[in-house]
């Protein structure tokens, strides 16, 4: 056992010494030992065991004075979370806080009251990017400059969580919060447009983000908007996991305008005028995923810009859910209450009359173009047969280059009093929507209604 012990003491001793090997310590007698020294005489230290405890009790002291010693780093490290926590490339760091004094933002101490002061502080140089990090607002933290207040720097704006840290622009001629040209990110904030009719952020820069966000339209009294993609043609723009709250009669929550191929995912539109308002023939190729739209005058609207993709959109109290006046887009999965038309409103249908012998008929218009100003889906189908024996109807969007779905059926057998649609299409407004059928005989009448759900 003593052997062993010795042992294990030589071991910390010569991971001490290999540690600081030229640190002086001072002893109980006041006088200075080098480790080593200690080190060269391990075996001496090892039998005189009182030599140990001095010589571990200033080891000790010393470690006392290495944790005084940082400190100071600690403090440092404390003021440099936010931006160890981003994960994104940065060049500098500036802090709002209503707690700071204001000198330079380098610092919660020395952080700048009000965001205007970060803002200009941010370089402009364009391969510069400033994270600016926002603190909690008691109240709010107000822009107060006229018009629309207009930043060129490349800057990130980084709060707590949205409801931490409201944004305004209060000044009397304002009209918008902000506006950022450079190459700009917004991360859990939350802006507030006011009373009148303030718009909220101009973003004119491709690739601009916004996440986590929440625009507050509820005081308005006038048209505004609350968060615009303004370019002549921008791209790879991104607002995700954001709500906007608006007021029925005055705000439009998103304006993509002339801005192409952007993602837009997780958002939430309630009370606005238009919840999503996309202009400009460049505004081509946008991606909408898990949209809530509901209670809004109108939830889609599309004046401009080709091939939209949606998916697992959800309308519900909508006066409209969309009104698309380009027709190309590709809608998956909306869901919402949506009824269900037939159509002809008649007893008697629209006949699409067979061809010869088992040939099929010609192309037979059942819903024209113009009917159609919304997207669509055809749910389900009724048949009249004039002839008690085997039909076949095919339906198409494109006057018979395609079908995309065949019905057969023994009309002896009463199977085509009405069939269910074979597809999960959802067609554009201003689709037109024709049918041909064949029968055994050939020479036959078969009158067709479709069952309608329009979104």
């Amino acid at each position: 056992m003593e052997d062993q012990m010795k042992w294990i003491l030589g071991a910390i001793g010569g991971v001490i010494a290999a540690i600081i090997a030229v640190t002086l310590l001072p002893t109980a007698s006041g006088t200075a030992v080098r480790l080593d020294a200690l080190q060269a005489t391990s075996n001496a230290i090892l039998v005189d065991t009182t030599d140990i405890e001095v010589d571990t009790t200033a080891i000790d002291l010393r470690t006392i004075i290495i944790f005084e010693d940082t400190t100071d780093i600690q403090t440092s490290q404390a003021d440099d979370v936010g931006p160890q926590s981003f994960g994104g490339a940065i060049t500098a760091t500036l802090r709002v806080s209503p707690n700071g004094d204001g000198t330079d933002g380098l610092t919660w101490a020395t952080a700048y009251q009000n965001i205007p002061g970060a803002l200009d502080a941010a370089s402009v140089d364009p391969e510069d990017v400033t994270l600016i990090m926002i603190a909690p607002h008691a109240t709010f933290y107000d822009i107060n400059i006229t018009g629309d207040p207009t930043w060129a720097a490349n800057v990130v704006l980084w709060g707590t969580e949205p409801d931490f840290a409201t944004i305004r622009n209060n000044h009397a001629t304002a009209t918008s919060i902000l506006k950022l040209t450079g190459k700009s990110a917004i991360v859990r904030l939350e802006f507030y447009l006011g009373v009148g009719s303030v718009n909220g952020v101009i973003l004119t820069s491709s690739g601009s983000v916004v996440q986590s966000c929440i625009f507050e339209g509820t005081g308005l009294t006038g048209a505004a908007t609350a968060l615009h993609l303004d370019g002549a043609d921008i791209h790879h723009n991104m607002v995700l996991d954001t709500d906007f709250h608006g007021n029925v009669a005055f705000m439009t929550g998103l304006l993509i305008d002339q801005a192409g191929f952007g993602t837009y995912r997780g958002l939430h539109f309630t009370n606005a005028l238009k919840a999503i308002h996309i202009v400009g023939a460049n505004s081509d190729d946008n991606d909408f995923q898990v949209l809530d739209i509901g209670l809004n005058a109108l939830g889609i609207d599309i004046d401009a810009g080709n091939e939209q993709h949606f998916k697992e959109v959800r309308f519900h109290g909508n006066t409209r859910n969309v009104d698309d006046e380009v027709g190309d887009h590709d809608w998956d999965s909306l869901i919402g209450a949506f009824d269900i038309e037939v159509l002809p409103d008649n007893l008697v249908g629209t006949n699409v009359p067979t061809g010869g012998v088992g040939a099929y008929g010609g192309d037979t218009e059942l819903l024209s173009a113009v009917s159609r100003d919304n997207p669509f889906s055809v749910v389900g189908y009724s048949f009249a047969p004039a002839t008690n024996e085997w039909y076949q109807v095919r339906f198409t969007e494109d006057a018979g280059a395609t079908f995309f779905d065949v019905v057969q059926f023994d009309a002896n057998k009463q199977q085509g009093n009405s069939a269910p649609a074979g597809t999960e299409h959802i067609f554009n407004a201003g689709t037109r929507i024709s049918a041909s059928s064949r029968d055994i005989s050939g020479g036959d009448n078969c009158p067709v209604w479709l069952f309608i759900q329009e979104y």
